[in-house]
């Protein structure tokens, strides 16, 4: 057996109990119920073993999300695992925006469904999109974005430019943008690569960005849309500051 399934068939049998025990949450009556339940459960600690134990993952703390309610997550996106660790850091479901092509990998697209991931296609005026992603906040769920719109990949070492779609996104919803930056990881575009190439991965949260000063109206405005990327990136490189990795280039 490869070492990759004696990994993931390990770790099936340690956390199938998850199943059933409930967690501190669905024992509380007056509690909301947790996003992350039943075969969720099993999925984020394997997910959570894979990254701890390949990548060395950890994480500052778990992301400031709220407990319930939308809200946007943004990060720097270095590589193909980016989401993975994301997902172990948070306590919310994380469903991204995914490349179509992506999407509708068949060893993909029934678990993207389950977690409400939204298609995408690359040529930057998916509006289906769009509306996909303003639904999911409306009906009160976490929205994670690389507003980078692609790889970067260095490790962190980098943040590329922002693409104001995200911006558009922000401005329009009115919700919280927790920014989230990632450094340690493979430096790679490719997708396999950085899942099977061990790294030491860490995630890194910052407080809510403030857009308390744009009105809804203004989402399509392009120079809001530049000043709201402007924040973002400044939130990147104060969460880049503090783990004394500068910037490349």
């Amino acid at each position: 057996m490869s070492g990759w399934l004696l990994l993931f068939a390990t770790a099936g049998i340690l956390l199938l109990p998850l199943l059933w025990l409930p967690s501190p949450a669905e024992r509380e009556p007056d509690g909301p119920k947790p996003e992350i339940h039943g075969m969720l459960r099993l999925a984020q600690a394997i997910n959570t073993l894979y990254c701890v134990v390949w990548h060395r993952f950890t994480a500052e703390a778990i992301a400031p999300l709220p407990a319930v309610g939308p809200a946007i997550l943004i990060s720097n996106h270095t590589c193909g695992i980016d989401h993975l660790l994301l997902q172990a850091a948070s306590r919310r479901v994380l469903g991204f925006m995914v490349a179509r092509e992506y999407y509708e990998w068949p060893s993909v697209k029934w678990l993207a469904r389950i977690i409400g991931c939204i298609p995408v296609n690359r040529d930057g005026r998916d509006l289906a999109a769009t509306r996909a992603a303003l639904r999911a906040l409306k009906a009160g769920r976490v929205l994670p974005i690389f507003p980078e719109g692609t790889i970067v990949p260095k490790s962190g070492r980098q943040i590329g430019e922002m693409k104001p779609g995200t911006a558009f996104l922000a401005v329009y919803a009115q919700v919280p943008v927790i920014p989230a930056y990632i450094r340690g990881t493979p430096p790679t575009n490719d997708i396999i690569e950085s899942l099977v190439t061990p790294s030491q991965a860490r995630v890194y949260f910052g407080p809510p960005i403030d857009l308390s000063d744009f009105r809804r109206e203004e989402a399509g405005d392009k120079e809001v849309q530049a000043e709201v990327s402007r924040r973002f990136r400044d939130a990147f490189l104060a969460l880049q500051a503090r783990t004394s990795e500068p910037e490349a280039g």
